[in-house]
């Protein structure tokens, strides 16, 4: 079994769960990490902000490589209207954490296919539903006091040791790692550049 495309594909982005999930499902892809300005802007909506970044991620490398597709991705997680990035430090990482602790927070990701060449331009935004455990000052120390928190918005990994602090996931669990697999496979088939032997 195996999934072919018609062009090149380049996923602007260094994360690694990015890219062990597009190599899960047998994509073979290069990494070209997409440097954009992630500020946010005032009164834009969590849906807006992953879409906006997505897109400026992808169209980043897509212009420089035309003949290519090209996907871009952003991921956050939002609790109370307030949008988590990644903790800079322990400080934060026990604060976000905090925040988690016992509570229902959702996870958006942005994700924009594009090719210059073809003016293929497909974005979706796909949102899922994560419920924490209340996570004990014991427990909370343990996870801080490695080094899993600190490259993850929110400052927790789902396909790591932070899968410890999760009760149930309504929605799409990739989509909680950093990058919807259905959603994304589905929309490279539906501008058919894929195919499933």
């Amino acid at each position: 079994m195996t999934i072919s495309l018609s062009f090149p594909l380049i996923l602007a982005s260094a994360s690694p769960r990015r890219k062990e999930l597009l190599r899960s499902v047998g994509l073979k892809f290069k990494i070209i990490p997409s440097d954009v300005d992630e500020s946010y802007i005032a009164g834009e909506s969590p849906q807006n902000h992953v879409r906006r970044l997505s897109r400026d991620k992808a169209a980043l490398v897509a212009n420089r490589y035309p003949k290519a597709l090209v996907l871009g991705a952003d991921t956050i997680v939002v609790i109370d209207d307030l949008i988590l990035g990644k903790p800079k430090n322990r400080k934060q990482a026990r604060e976000m954490l905090q925040k988690l602790s016992g509570r229902r927070h959702t996870v958006f990701t942005g994700f924009t296919i594009a090719r210059v060449d073809s003016s293929i331009s497909k974005t979706g935004v796909v949102r899922s539903a994560v419920q924490f455990k209340k996570i004990s000052p014991e427990e909370m120390d343990w996870y801080v006091d490695g080094s899993e928190p600190y490259d993850k918005a929110g400052g927790y990994a789902a396909q790591g040791m932070g899968a410890y602090f999760i009760k149930a996931i309504r929605g799409s669990y990739t989509n909680v790692i950093g990058l919807p697999l259905s959603e994304t496979l589905e929309g490279l088939h539906k501008i058919r550049v894929v195919q499933f032997r």
